[in-house]
């Protein structure tokens, strides 16, 4: 059979190979709403619920295969294991959502005069052993689940065309727009929850993961325990029953404060150089350190 196509028209697998992102979109999105837009409708979908961010990443992992093959799949692969960063990162990523935790904590108590209208994390509570256990749950379910997508697979397309500050930018939106049916749904966090709330928090969050992403050298691995951590320790972009928004604006303008610490600092365009210099420099690279390359000599 002839598989050959009209001059000028792009078999699928060109067209998936030319679009990543959208590929990686179409089956993260797909294959995790297939179980949760009926289960916003109220359709009961069982242990599926439970799986459902592990479809996020086998999503991810579908578009690493179909959209770079073999490669593509080994550097996600290399990127999840990277173990080997500076252990003031490990620091940084577990115990930095506490510590932010407590911050929130503290101005909310300040302003509202009343530690239990800062809602404390499990941190303050007392139980560890809870805690750690919440964490290492967390770990394997959201934290693999997304990040395997987020920064496993869709960020690195990102900063292959946009600087870091861009590509966050992109993300953000994109990763908040993937919990809409959450929204909906009876029994989560983000039940009849504000979007605006949510897509302020998460963009925000992107720009710091991507510092830290690319300050560990890509390490996906550093980015599930971040993950896990802040889900564990940092508050929710979720309005409480009174309608109080102390709390998750107090939580909003802490996060956004460190953003502007962070694209302060300029250091990120230098950080992708260097975690793309082992697949050479990209020219969303070159411009972001505001300098064009040069041909090479010979």
């Amino acid at each position: 059979m002839d598989r050959t196509h009209p001059p000028g028209v792009a078999g699928p697998m060109t067209a998936l190979r030319r679009h990543p992102v959208v590929t990686f979109c179409v089956l993260g999105f797909g294959l995790t709403w297939l179980v949760w837009v009926p289960r916003a409708l109220g359709v009961p979908v069982g242990v599926l619920d439970q799986l459902s961010t592990w479809f996020l990443a086998v999503g991810a992992v579908l578009a690493a295969v179909l959209t770079g093959g073999r490669p593509a799949l080994a550097d996600l692969g290399r990127r999840l294991l990277r173990w080997r960063v500076c252990w003031v990162w490990y620091a940084v990523v577990l115990l930095g959502p506490a510590l932010l935790s407590l911050l929130v904590a503290g101005v909310v108590v300040l302003l509202r005069g009343s530690w239990t209208a800062a809602a404390p994390s499990p941190l303050v509570q007392g139980s560890w052993v809870l805690l750690a256990t919440f964490l290492l749950v967390v770990v394997l379910t959201d934290g693999l689940g997304e990040e395997v997508a987020w920064r496993g697979f869709l960020l690195p397309r990102l900063l292959e065309r946009l600087t870091p500050t861009r590509a966050s930018l992109v993300l953000g939106p994109t990763w908040a727009a993937w919990h809409l049916p959450l929204l909906w749904t009876e029994g989560r966090v983000l039940h009849q929850q504000p979007f605006w709330l949510l897509l302020l928090d998460i963009t925000a969050k992107s720009v710091l993961f991507t510092w830290v992403f690319l300050r560990t050298d890509g390490s996906v691995l550093l980015a599930v325990l971040l993950h896990a951590a802040s889900n564990v320790f940092v508050v929710s972009p979720t309005v409480p029953a009174d309608g109080d928004l102390t709390l998750p604006l107090v939580a909003l303008a802490v996060k956004w404060v460190l953003v502007v610490v962070v694209l302060l600092r300029g250091d990120l365009p230098a950080a992708v150089e260097r975690v793309q210099g082992r697949r050479g420099p990209t020219p969303a690279a070159a411009r972001g350190t505001g300098r064009r390359r040069r041909p090479a000599a010979g």
